[in-house]
């Protein structure tokens, strides 16, 4: 037992290495550095850029970073252009350097069908160490449909197990596509008949992928897939083809967090009694939670009268979103419609919509901060009618004038002065807000 405990102390304190003074900061080394990378962000080659990285090492990690901010820099595939133009020394190079820092995988053009070669090819070249990529958690297959055969994504799923979002248009059935244990997102459109989506795999992933927070899966013509259950608890975004989803609707309006439904009608399929019915069956299911709709009803052709019994009872409703409106009292008649509460509207496809119509419409939504607008009413008049609306309202609220083609009816000047020079109203041609179901609907839940 230590008796001197104060001498032992000072004798470990006298053990420890005592660390240097840190030193004044280089400041020849950090000019170097400066002017090494004006000068190479002027190089607009990469195969330059790498024989320069390889001539001055010292200078590699400023280099890999200034690589790994260029978007089109962290993508790899078999045939992603600019990696074609190095020859096999630099390409090698810029492989071992990028190998963890690439984010996505792009499989597109001839280069899909040979994959698995490009893929064994760069394991093994020149002695190359590359199993997988770790930081690739997107991947992006596209191009030609025949090209591509499902054994490849088995390949790509020990390739890439962390990848966590997957879009698709290839001639794919679905199968292995259990091999990717991380997945949150899967678009897997099909777009061709020789080998359509087959249902035991597209029901595989709706009952066994439980990390998916995103599915599409709809066909761009008629969907072969026939669905009788989901249980995808994370799941918040879900596009299907009517065909698929109407045999488990009930399953999928009981999702715990869905938050987006989109549904998409075949093109061979003409019943529009059952579009109105699977259409007014999500409006009673889930009422107290829709606060969007958004659809093209030249598509689904729903009649007149579901407004009336409907969107009173719809409390959480903020956007409307429509086009092609054969009814000329829809959304009209504002009793129908909770205007003290709409963020957004949207009456860009539909050329029947009267200049006093909307400006009474706009004066009853207070809250209204988004409004798209058809050719019709994409001129300088309209803008000046609305900013004089809100102007004499004093409506804190900004609004978000869209169109697509205002920027066609204003000078430049006057674009850009709509676009940013008013306080009440600007201009934008971004239909980002405005997307919707082409070919159907689409609900949002809060």
């Amino acid at each position: 037992m230590l008796q001197n405990t104060k001498f032992y102390k000072h004798a470990l304190e006298a053990q420890k290495v005592q660390m240097p003074e840190p030193l004044p900061p280089n400041y020849i080394d950090n000019l170097h550095e400066i002017f090494f990378e004006q000068i190479f962000e002027r190089i607009d080659y990469l195969s330059d850029q790498v024989r320069m990285a390889r001539a001055y090492p010292q200078f590699l990690p400023q280099i890999l970073k200034m690589w790994q901010k260029r978007w089109h820099y962290r993508i790899v595939g078999p045939n992603t252009a600019f990696l074609g133009l190095l020859d096999i020394e630099d390409y090698v190079f810029f492989m071992e350097q990028m190998a963890d820092r690439f984010t996505e995988l792009h499989v597109h053009e001839d280069g899909v069908g040979a994959f698995a070669e490009f893929y064994d090819y760069i394991t093994h070249l020149c002695d190359i160490n590359i199993t997988r990529f770790p930081s690739v958690e997107s991947c992006v297959l596209g191009g030609n449909p025949t090209t591509m055969v499902d054994e490849d994504i088995r390949d790509l799923a020990a390739m890439l197990p962390n990848l966590k979002r997957l879009t698709s248009c290839m001639n794919l059935s679905g199968l292995y596509m259990r091999g990717f244990k991380k997945l949150e997102q899967l678009v897997f459109k099909s777009m061709y008949h020789s080998v359509p989506l087959d249902s035991r795999w597209m029901q595989e992933i709706c009952l066994g992928m439980t990390q998916l927070r995103v599915l599409d899966i709809t066909d761009s013509f008629d969907s072969s897939v026939r669905l009788h259950d989901i249980k995808l608890p994370n799941l918040e975004v879900l596009k299907i083809n009517l065909s698929s989803v109407e045999c488990m609707l009930s399953q999928v309006l009981q999702l715990p967090k869905l938050r987006k439904l989109a549904i998409r009608f075949d093109d061979s399929r003409q019943l529009h009694a059952d579009q109105e019915t699977i259409f007014q069956q999500i409006i009673v299911a889930k009422s107290e939670s829709i606060s969007r709709i958004a659809l093209n009803n030249e598509v689904v052709q729903l009649p007149a009268r579901w407004q009336n019994s409907l969107l009173l009872e719809l409390p959480k409703l903020r956007a409307l979103v429509c086009e092609n409106w054969y009814h000329d009292v829809f959304f009209l008649d504002r009793q129908h419609i909770p205007c003290h509460q709409m963020q957004v509207l949207s009456f860009s496809g539909w050329e029947v919509v009267r200049e006093y119509q909307l400006l009474e419409m706009v004066a009853e939504c207070p809250q209204l901060t988004q409004l798209a607008l058809n050719a019709y009413h994409s001129n300088t008049d309209k803008l000046q009618k609305l900013l004089s609306l809100r102007h004499y309202e004093r409506n804190p609220k900004m609004l978000q004038v869209f169109s697509d083609v205002m920027w066609t009816h204003l000078s430049p000047d006057e674009y850009l002065h709509w676009q940013r020079g008013n306080k009440y109203v600007q201009v934008t041609c971004d239909g980002t807000d405005y997307e919707y179901q082409e070919d159907g609907f689409e609900f949002d839940f809060v």
